[in-house]
């Protein structure tokens, strides 16, 4: 990405072959934001559809895209500001990076093979005479594209389609160091591989080495496992006898390398193993073995004795921001000073031995890292400063800086001390590499060796090893996998040998008294990744979760007839990375998959079964790198640092390096880090995607729009936008709006509260939502500063059979790499009882501007049909992001949950007929107060063709007139804003489908308000295998019937707890629902328009918070004469309590109904009123008890034993509990084997065991009768 300052506001063109031209009008919206960390109120600049860019630190960037035939095309641009404008504000956020000109960039991108361009202008500037703030309000764009001649760039290959490990039997080796290792005949007999009758000269090893995977798609890296060369000691006589033994050179995990710029030797130390592995085989055919390097056929022009040596020190101890791949070592804080005993071993005397040391502080001052040899400093490392504490703060600062000390001796002591200026300041080693000249002179049993020079390609010079013995070889290790024996000559104790001087070359010198062991991991079972084909869907689990995502697979395949593949993550590094825990593996396998598979399907998606972890090595104690995630390089800086799986789906050849690229495949994680957790998933998934009277429901229609306060209600306005958006191009959904800004704020001792949103959004979530979304601030731990979401609140859901999609545009509430946290956002999906089928989230900082747009586009595509067919969650996201411009904001979104679910859409229509036995397509008659409205309509399929055989029911909803809500400026950072809301119901009625069609009719309610204006109508049907939505609009609502007959009979209200079988003053726990139900012959009034007419629920006595339940009231089958409420009560006191309801019928007659009840907490489970029915019996009798677990799957045991305490009957069920009191439980009165027991008294006696393994019991007496 290049930025480019317009200089005169033009960029000129040189040549053109297509161009396009548009004046471009921006909509700010400028907003002040508090950082609630420092306090202070900065101005976030803003405008609508603008995406934030961390290269301009946030600030909005206008995105162009435009098609291109091929990367090598040139853009050109021109910008002509029309109309600019002035911004007051004195503390803009990132203004640091802008300067006196309009900034854009060109940067060229690839989404699933094709080119693309992406203009990007920066419309903010400082005026460079007033120095103030000035933004482009209109300008005019013209782009112009130069196509390149056609260049045939070189594609990668297919590569092999068949892996090495598809067949014969492998052995996988650890290797921990780079170094010459020794497998003998014993070590392989001690593994269990039989070697009688082998030919050792059939003996393989394979392996790749120990470097990371290269990012960047264009860059080349090993097809599979490459076979090795290497010695085996008495193979001559085609026999594998005892003393016999191999010897291979093995890398270790990292790399070193020669920067040419500073001349000298770096080491990359393996971020995500530290191992390297290889694979042993024997077959049929004859291994690569080490061969003899021919002598250069001239005479070498130069000694070399002595040869660059190096010295590396880094621990990976903590990472400071739990994000990226950087982790640091030894900690300065109450200990400031750190020695370290280094060996220089052969060290040239007198000679420079240079240092690079690299440290990281977090201090609020400058600091400094002050470095001695012995007493003596050579190097003091200035260290900036952190910003003052705000959500995008570093978490430190790095320094690197080089130094060189004189070598006098071969052992020197090398201090670090940190100068601390403040009291909280501290600081970490992160690494230090030492560079140092050593005299060629063997010491140890192995010594590798290299000497940087300048390189010519006919040079030969001679290398000169003093110490040196007739044991000892050289291996010339410059190719790892290609070892060559050096000829060499020894003179005395002087080894020698040529060598050209094309290039850098490895060494490594061994005498053969001792050799690296490398430690055996087991056999490799037969595996052919590379030769997977036609896979629609690709699931990579970790081994613990295999049965899961094989119940899963299975589903997908018999569902949506999908070729369904699943891998293990292990399964992916031997094959594409050696066996060494990689992320690029993972990419690269599924790069792959799209390459190999031709024309045949592809793969279109991706699951991750398992949790991640920002830790890839297990440092953490109870780590859950179960299935890897990309981390980002960057881990200091908030804002530029992540974690994302959609790296797995950059697949373009110009995509990668970085984590960067535009995702090809849909994507999604199951986070779970425990077996009962996948099983509890399953459970939601399945019941979410079955077809059945308790998955379905008028939930299906509804979204939930939730917006936090402050920040001059930009998010309100968000929200508001993507809900009218949906209302206006979706009218068949039902929208809601949960705007914390319009209800009553509190002062707490914790802080401002908003008990009443925390309240609204349970109800919302326990009532059903096809999505809530949430626009705001936000954490690991909950919603906004207010705190209206909080775990507790998601572990107290129970919504089961109406599970959302979560959709949450705030920072970091679904962290789902941290082991030691689970996130809020993670036990919303984790919730056995509820909680959220999926969710589309943020794992880490990210910023609004950018946030609203990728949540726009989301909604563009997630209701809109392609050939007759919703998207399914995946293809939403990846179409969303791909729309969403090139910024590192949408890859902080990730999905949790099954990338091809499908949400609950209702898959057909419901269109009325007549209102009032009018057609609707002539006119309709205006909804009067009191007066009498009848209703047809129909189911037909998205086409509008009739569902003739479609039978169930329907849920008609009539709502009043919008209304108008004013927020109430709770903050000063808030103003009064008003927005729409349409939601008072009319009325809400159940009816009758019969072959398609059906028939209603209800009483509008007095209440109404009267003036005239649009309603609307919502439809909702289904069947026992199908359902249906739709709506009529506008219906006009308004008036009064005149010649309305008169009612002064009040309604009949009856009231329960949980079910039917409870009796007033009985038991339930703290979570229960609350039944209502309530009859009149006119009908229930329902409109609540704030006249005091609502359906209201006191509970004890406390006036002052009344329960208004207007929206919860239905009515029964094919009547508007009576209904129901069920309402849910979260958190109720343990002891008594007493809930008094009253209802208003359409008329305004009214009546009250009380009940009284106990709260018993179900963290203490008790059974109580154990009874059986009729007692004495004489043919059968019943079981009854209470208990206080409800919605619960709970093990029922009944055993009956005679007066000496002899079991006669068992009586086992597994029972799911809806309420708290049991159905009678039937018993005949036989024993175990049929018979009849005789008369008299047994005692029977109660075991209940809930979910958890907890038991209770309790007894009673029963007596059997002699005559009927």
């Amino acid at each position: 990405m290049i930025f480019v300052c317009v200089c005169g506001l033009i960029f000129e063109s040189f040549a053109q072959t297509s161009s396009s031209s548009q004046n471009i009008t921006l909509k700010w919206d400028n907003y002040s934001l508090k950082d609630t960390l420092s306090g202070n109120q900065r101005t976030i600049l803003y405008f609508h559809d603008a995406t934030n860019l961390y290269e301009t630190g946030g600030l909005p960037i206008f995105i162009q895209r435009i098609p291109l035939k091929q990367l090598s095309d040139s853009i050109f641009v021109k910008i002509f500001p029309l109309i600019s404008g002035e911004d007051n504000s004195t503390d803009v956020v990132s203004s640091e990076f802008l300067n006196n000109e309009y900034q854009f960039f060109i940067k060229k991108l690839e989404i699933n093979g094709k080119a693309y361009g992406q203009v990007g202008i920066l419309p903010v500037r400082i005026h460079p005479i007033h120095n103030k703030i000035e933004v482009l309000e209109k300008f005019h764009l013209e782009i112009t594209v130069k196509e390149q001649a056609f260049q045939n760039f070189p594609q990668l290959k297919m590569g092999t389609i068949q892996s090495v490990l598809s067949q014969g039997e492998w052995y996988k080796i650890q290797i921990a160091e780079t170094g010459i290792y020794k497998i003998s005949f014993e070590t392989l007999q001690s593994q269990g591989i039989n070697l009688s009758g082998i030919d050792p000269r059939n003996i393989h090893i394979h392996g790749n080495g120990g470097r990371v995977l290269p990012e960047a798609n264009n860059m080349t890296r090993y097809d599979d496992l490459m076979e090795m060369s290497i010695y085996i000691f008495g193979e001559e006589d085609g026999k594998f006898d005892p003393g016999d033994y191999i010897l291979f050179y093995a890398q270790g995990p990292g790399s070193w390398a020669f920067n040419t710029q500073t001349k000298r030797f770096q080491f990359d130390k393996h971020p995500y193993s530290d191992f390297a592995y290889c694979y042993i085989t024997i077959n049929n055919s004859k291994g690569k073995r080490i061969q003899l390097n021919p002598l250069p056929e001239v005479e070498a022009t130069q000694t070399i004795t002595t040869f660059t040596a190096y010295i590396h020190h880094e621990e990976d101890l903590i990472n400071l921001g739990k994000s990226g791949r950087q982790w640091y070592g030894e900690s300065f804080d109450i200990q400031n000073t750190m020695n370290f005993a280094i060996s220089l071993e052969g060290v040239v005397n007198g000679s420079r031995v240079l240092l690079e040391s690299a440290v990281v502080a977090s201090s609020y001052s400058i600091s400094n890292m002050k470095i001695s040899v012995g007493e003596t400093p050579f190097l003091v490392q200035t260290i900036s400063p952190i910003p003052p504490p705000s959500l995008d703060s570093d978490y430190g600062k790095r320094s690197i800086d080089t130094a060189s000390f004189k070598a006098n001796s071969t052992t020197v002591s090398l201090s670090y001390k940190y100068i601390k200026p403040l009291n909280s300041s501290q600081a970490w080693l992160d690494y230090f590499t030492i560079n140092y000249q050593r005299n060629l002179s063997f010491s140890g049993s192995q010594m590798s060796f290299r000497k940087p020079m300048h390189y010519s390609s006919t040079q030969v010079v001679r290398y000169k090893i003093g110490n040196a013995s007739q044991n000892i070889q050289i291996w010339e290790v410059t190719n790892a996998l290609r070892p060559m024996r050096m000829q060499t000559q020894l003179a005395g104790n002087t080894l020698t040998f040529d060598s050209k001087n094309d290039t850098l070359r490895e060494f490594i010198a061994f005498d053969g008294n001792k050799f690296l062991n490398p430690t055996f991991i087991g056999k490799v079972p037969n595996q052919n990744l590379h030769g997977m084909i036609d896979a629609d869907y690709i699931i990579i689990s970790h081994p613990d979760f295999l049965s899961q995502a094989q119940e899963l697979a299975n589903i997908h395949e018999s569902e949506n007839q999908f070729n369904v593949k699943i891998v293990t993550p292990e399964m992916v590094y031997n094959e594409f990375s050696s066996g060494i825990q990689d992320p690029s593996a993972i990419r690269d396998f599924m790069r792959h998959l799209r390459l190999s598979s031709g024309n045949i399907r592809k793969p279109a998606y991706l699951l991750l079964f398992g949790d991640a972890s920002y830790d890839y090595k297990d440092r953490i104690q109870g780590n859950t790198n179960f299935v890897p995630t990309y981390q980002s390089d960057e881990s200091l800086n908030p804002s530029y640092s992540f974690a994302t799986d959609d790296y797995f789906t950059f697949l373009d050849q110009s995509e990668g390096k970085g984590g960067g690229g535009t995702p090809d495949l849909c994507v999604g994680r199951i986070p779970v880090f425990t077996q009962q957790q996948a099983d509890d998933y399953m459970k939601k998934f399945k019941q979410y995607i079955s077809v059945s009277t308790t998955s379905m429901g008028e939930w299906r229609t509804n979204l939930c729009f939730v917006a936090d306060d402050e920040d001059n209600n930009s998010h309100l306005r968000q929200a508001d936008g993507l809900a009218n958006f949906i209302d206006t191009t979706y009218p068949h959904f039902n929208i809601d709006k949960i705007f914390l800004d319009a209800y009553d704020q509190i002062t707490t001792p914790g802080g401002q509260r908003y008990p009443d949103v925390n309240k609204d959004i349970t109800q919302r979530i326990e009532n059903g939502l096809l999505i809530i979304n949430y626009t705001g601030h936000g954490g690991e731990l909950g919603w906004a500063h207010e705190r209206i979401l909080e775990i507790s609140d998601i572990n107290s859901w129970n919504n089961f059979y109406k599970l959302p999609l979560f959709i949450t545009a705030t920072c970091e509430f679904s962290r789902y790499d941290d082991p030691q946290r689970v996130s809020a956002g993670e036990y919303v999906f984790l919730n056995p009882k509820g909680g959220g089928i999926a969710l589309f989230t943020t794992s880490r900082l990210t910023y609004g501007g950018s946030n609203i747009t990728l949540n726009q586009n989301f909604y563009k595509y997630a209701f809109e049909r392609t050939n007759g067919q919703y998207r399914t969650l995946g293809e939403i996201i990846m179409i969303a992001k791909q729309k969403s411009g090139s910024d590192l904001n949408w890859i902080k979104f990730i999905l949790l949950g099954d990338p091809a679910l499908k949400l609950a859409y209702p898959e057909n229509k419901v269109s009325a007929l007549t209102i009032n036995n009018t057609s609707i397509e002539i006119s309709t008659d205006t909804l009067k107060a009191l007066s009498n409205v009848s209703i047809t309509g129909e189911v037909t399929d998205p086409l509008s063709y009739p569902l003739h055989k479609f039978n169930g029911t329907v849920t008609t909803t009539i709502f009043d007139k919008v209304s108008l809500i004013k927020t109430k400026a709770n903050d000063p950072e808030s103003k009064p804003t008003t927005f729409a809301l349409r939601k008072n119901i009319i009325y809400k009625g159940l009816s009758e489908v019969k072959n398609g069609k059906f028939y209603m009719n209800f009483i509008v309610p007095k209440d109404i308000e009267y003036k005239i204006g649009e309603g609307k109508i919502c439809f909702y049907a289904c069947s026992d295998k199908d359902d249906a939505a739709g709506y009529f609009a506008p219906v006009y609502v308004g008036g009064i019937n005149t010649n309305a007959q008169i009612d002064n009979t009040p309604p009949s209200i009856h009231l329960f707890m949980n079910d039917l079988n409870f009796k007033d003053g009985g038991i339930t726990d703290e979570n229960s629902v609350l039944l209502a139900f309530i009859s009149d012959e006119n009908g229930i009034n329902t409109v609540g328009s704030g006249i005091g007419h609502d359906i209201v629920a006191i509970l004890d006595n406390n006036s002052n918070n009344p329960l208004i339940l207007n929206n919860y009231y239905k009515s029964d089958l094919n009547t508007y004469t009576s209904g129901s409420i069920a309402y849910p009560l979260f958190n109720l006191e343990e002891g008594d309590h007493e809930i008094r309801l009253t209802a208003w019928d359409v008329y305004n007659n009214s009546a009250t109904s009380k009940l009284k009840f106990t709260v018993k907490n179900s963290a203490s489970f008790i059974i109580s009123n154990l009874y059986n029915y009729p007692n004495p019996f004489y043919d059968k009798t019943y079981f009854v008890f209470e208990h206080n677990k409800s919605s619960e799957e709970m093990q029922v045991e009944i055993r009956i034993m005679d007066i000496y305490g002899r079991v006669v009957k068992t009586i086992a069920h597994t029972i799911f509990f809806t309420g708290y009191c049991s159905q009678p439980i039937e018993w005949d009165g036989a024993s175990d084997n049929g018979k009849r027991l005789s008369q008299g008294i047994y005692i029977y006696q109660l075991t209940l065991t809930d979910s958890k393994g907890n038991a209770r019991q309790k007894s009673g007496k029963l007596m059997i009768s002699k005559n009927q």
